[in-house]
């Protein structure tokens, strides 16, 4: 092994050395600031491995050889054909970037404890023997399409943290926050059905479902005791349509277990296309994907809601058909169709199955010199809510810079597209930054046309762009 010793000195001294594969089974091998480039396979096993500094491999990584968790250290995976990480000892290190275009095969796990960068390539992590591990503290960057993991990602600790998994070809995360989390939460997606089975009324919310998403599921597996929450995505990806109802609101965390699905709860942001829907705390896990609940479960059936200019001031009106145990209702509003602030306060009928018209002024609105965006809490009295869609309103002048009607549209429709200031171009994008094509037409009034023949539901970004610069409007699409 006298050739790994000259090696290891060379880069203790903080340089580089290049290595055509490296084996270090009964020698030492200590990388103390330098970098260390394997162009070939390196072998751990039975000597001494010590990374201090940053180790690009361009073969297969095989590990036979504890080790330590690690404060310091980079590894890149770099090769240009596919790379295995094999062995019967978890590597560690502090950082890792994957950077090969034809992917890493994990067949042993390699646990992370500062930052994973996905800067080019898929992981597959599909043998449920191996993992990607993320420590307590870690972060992942650079996830997309083209660079996730397909197979098993686990992490360590507690709080807020979305899954970086897919199928190979979508990345399709689903999110947890965590209160406890003893010795890891195991994480995989799998664009499957998950099994059918009786709709049961026993999860944390006891309105039974009445359909799931039979495309996809994630299968939840603590390696210890686990409590917390589900944060279920859902797109345009794998996701049929498994309500006949308008309102997103119906949508819910859906749960295989004991032989039954379960409503883990229905706390929802976005549309019936695209968005989030947020489970109750739970403390068992398996299989979750989204499930959605008759529109008459919901504790409000909301049949209007609309808000209009009456004297300078906003008017924002909404009518129910049934109320179940209602509590009251909160007036949200925002001005860039995201982040929402409460103005006000409406108390409910309670228990109702007559029609009840409710409204409530927006006294500010006239001081407001962009679209204003309204949407309703509708909260019951065991503090669950669910809220309406989105509706926009424009002051008096705002239409100088870009006005859009109707707002929200129907699909399949036009809306006109109206500026103050010469406009030269029009284009649609989905809330994941991709274009939507779509036909535009000038009007002799200097307006836009745009039609909406073929674009799904849910929220866009209209980019206007005129002799002053880009506007951007917020469309939605019902």
């Amino acid at each position: 092994m006298k050739a790994i010793y000259i090696l290891a000195a060379f880069v203790g001294l903080g340089g580089s050395a290049v290595a055509q594969g490296l084996s270090a089974v009964d020698g030492t091998v200590a990388v103390k600031g330098g970098i260390l480039q394997v162009k070939g396979n390196l072998e751990l096993g039975g000597g001494a491995f010590t990374n201090n500094g940053n180790v690009f491999v361009s073969g297969n990584l095989v590990n036979n050889q504890a080790m330590a968790e690690a404060d310091t250290g980079s590894l890149t995976l770099d090769g240009t054909t596919t790379q295995t990480v094999s062995g019967t000892q978890t590597y560690f290190t502090r950082s890792l970037t994957i950077n090969n275009p034809m992917g890493i095969v994990l067949d042993n796990s390699i646990k992370v404890g500062g930052k994973a960068t996905f800067a080019n390539g898929l992981v597959d992590a599909t043998n449920n023997l191996a993992a990607l591990v993320i420590g307590d503290t870690a972060s992942v960057v650079g996830i997309s399409d083209e660079r996730h993991v397909k197979g098993y990602v686990v992490k360590a600790g507690t709080g807020s943290f979305a899954y970086p998994v897919g199928d190979g070809l979508r990345y399709q995360p689903i999110t947890l926050e965590l209160t406890d989390n003893s010795a890891g939460m195991s994480v995989r997606y799998f664009a499957a059905d998950a099994g059918s089975a009786p709709f049961a009324t026993t999860g944390a919310s006891s309105i039974a479902l009445e359909a799931y998403n039979n495309q996809e599921y994630w299968d939840l597996a603590p390696k210890g005791a686990a409590t917390g929450k589900v944060i279920i995505t859902y797109d345009d990806y794998n996701n049929p349509s498994i309500t006949v109802s308008e309102n997103p609101n119906v949508f819910s965390v859906a749960h295989l277990t004991g032989g039954s699905w379960l409503n883990e709860g229905h706390n929802v942001t976005g549309t019936l296309t695209a968005g989030t829907v947020t489970s109750e705390v739970i403390s068992a896990w398996s299989p979750f994907t989204l499930g959605a609940i008759p529109e008459a479960g919901l504790p409000v059936t909301l049949i209007s809601f609309n808000a209009k200019v009456v004297e300078g001031n906003a008017l924002v009106e909404w009518q129910t058909t049934s109320e179940e145990n209602a509590s009251h209702f909160e007036v949200e509003r925002s001005l860039d169709a995201r982040s929402f602030q409460k103005i006000g306060t409406v108390v409910a009928a309670g228990n109702s199955n007559a029609l009840q018209r409710y409204n409530f002024t927006d006294r500010s609105f006239g001081n407001q010199s962009q679209t204003v965006y309204y949407r309703l809490r509708s909260v019951d009295l065991d503090g669950t809510f669910s809220l309406s869609r989105a509706v926009s309103l424009q002051p008096r002048g705002a239409g100088q810079v870009a006005g859009v009607y109707p707002n929200p549209a129907r699909k399949a429709s036009t809306v006109t597209v109206s500026s103050g200031v010469p406009a030269s171009e029009i284009s649609l994008w989905d809330m994941l930054g991709r274009q939507v094509p779509v036909r535009t037409s000038s009007q002799p009034d200097g307006s836009l046309q745009v039609s909406l023949n073929g674009v799904s539901s849910g929220l866009y970004l209209l980019k206007l762009t005129t002799s002053q610069g880009i506007v951007n409007h917020k469309l939605v699409i019902e």
